[in-house]
């Protein structure tokens, strides 16, 4: 008598990626929808995306100006009447836009009017256990259509650690050894990949899981910032930790990769490379005498100007007083 075949991926867990995929679906049938002031609620503490991108929070902010929260938020209850966010971060984050009286949200230049309603926002109520908290904002982000590299990565290692029962650091050394043999929990994640319809684990481990190998400042911005992966791999290819330090300035004041990667030639603070004085005259100079460029510059992007301005400033001061010394040197 031939053997049931054993479930490769738990009944639990294949339930809950399941059901993750109805997060930012339509109520279900005999949910009951109710309004909880927006002050109440507080992000979900296992979200692995860092990195809301300011002008889609403010695109999405003014379309629930104009139209209203379409869809409700999920939440679980907390101690104190408190509630967590199981799924729907981005209206949370875009609705907070609309609600602070101390930067209000304007369009083509004007104010958009406050409405006192947004201060409740509509709620979904749903007991959620923390070990599943963590597994419902992967599989949500990974539905996301803006979904970045970094993101893509930690949630992935989140689910293969929920599947294979590991912690997230024991991920890479697993997967290489599954890579060469496969076994049973290797026939797990042909399952989980294949209910997330994401390729194949392999695939994943060989293309995309080395972006984790890149240094933890580089990784940082990626996540805190949403650093491009181009820019990132240009900068993480940087083995001298202040260099990357001034490439990632450049980047977060919106350095292309060309300028990033002609910096990078060029040398700057903190590498060893001697500097081009004409090409980098030009890159800069072009830059700092367009009055209109540095006056459309943002706050933000002023104060990192001023930042690497007097970065520029402490490196020919520190040439100036080096130079004697070498020139004592070749004596």
């Amino acid at each position: 008598m031939a053997r049931a075949k054993r479930p490769m991926l738990s009944d639990s867990l294949a339930e809950l990626v399941g059901e993750a995929s109805t997060v930012a679906a339509p109520t279900a049938a005999g949910e009951r929808v109710t309004d909880v002031a927006r002050d109440l609620i507080d992000p979900n503490p296992y979200q692995p995306r860092r990195h809301f991108d300011p002008q889609a929070l403010e695109q999405l902010a003014v379309s629930i100006h104009t139209h209203g929260v379409l869809q409700p938020l999920l939440v679980r209850p907390m101690p104190g009447g408190r509630y967590q966010i199981v799924g729907g971060e981005r209206r949370w984050r875009a609705i907070g836009l609309l609600t602070d009286p101390q930067r209000p949200l304007t369009v083509d230049g004007q104010p958009l009017p406050a409405r006192a309603e947004l201060e409740r926002v509509p709620v979904v109520i749903r007991d959620v256990a923390d070990t599943d908290m963590r597994i419902l904002a992967a599989v949500e982000n990974l539905q996301r259509t803006d979904l970045n590299i970094i993101d893509e990565v930690d949630a992935t290692v989140a689910l293969i650690a929920a599947t294979l029962g590991l912690s997230e650091d024991d991920v890479p050394a697993t997967l290489a050894r599954l890579v060469r043999v496969p076994g049973e929990q290797g026939a797990q994640l042909d399952a989980l990949f294949a209910q997330l319809g994401r390729g194949t684990w392999s695939s994943f481990f060989k293309n995309k899981l080395r972006v984790r190998r890149l240094p933890e400042d580089v990784l940082s911005a990626m996540r805190q910032d949403g650093l491009d992966y181009r820019k990132a791999t240009l900068i993480g290819a940087q083995p001298d930790a202040e260099r990357r330090a001034a490439l990632l300035d450049l980047a977060r004041g919106g350095a292309s990769v060309e300028q990033l990667s002609q910096a990078a030639k060029l040398g700057v603070p903190g590498g060893d490379a001697a500097p081009q004085a004409p090409d980098l005259s030009r890159l800069v100079g072009r830059r700092l005498t367009s009055a209109s460029a540095v006056s459309a510059l943002s706050a933000a992007r002023r104060k990192r100007l001023e930042r690497l301005l007097a970065q520029v400033n402490d490196l020919f001061e520190q040439q100036e007083k080096d130079t004697p010394d070498q020139r004592t040197k070749g004596r």
